[in-house]
């Protein structure tokens, strides 16, 4: 594994990591690895709704929906 060494920290920024660190019982540096991690998928495309709920059934309860609309449009109905 590579080393990285952060300079000038702002003592804020040090000091908010060292309580996420101790509020989820992991080392100062994991912590801030998994801050580094999370700052970097946000920037990744967010997926849409539609694959978040999908993500969400599993797999045995899924289903394939037929949404097709059929080439001939049936007449509208009649409300007089």
């Amino acid at each position: 594994m590579a080393d990285l060494l952060i300079r000038d920290i702002d003592p804020e920024l040090k000091r908010r990591i060292e309580m996420r660190a101790q509020e989820t019982d992991i080392s100062l540096s994991d912590a801030a690895k998994l801050l580094i991690r999370r700052g970097l998928a946000a920037g990744e495309t967010p997926r849409r709704l539609g694959t978040e709920l999908f993500a969400l059934v599993p797999p045995e309860h899924r289903v394939d929906l037929d949404c097709e609309i059929p080439d001939v449009a049936s007449e509208p109905p009649d409300f007089s």
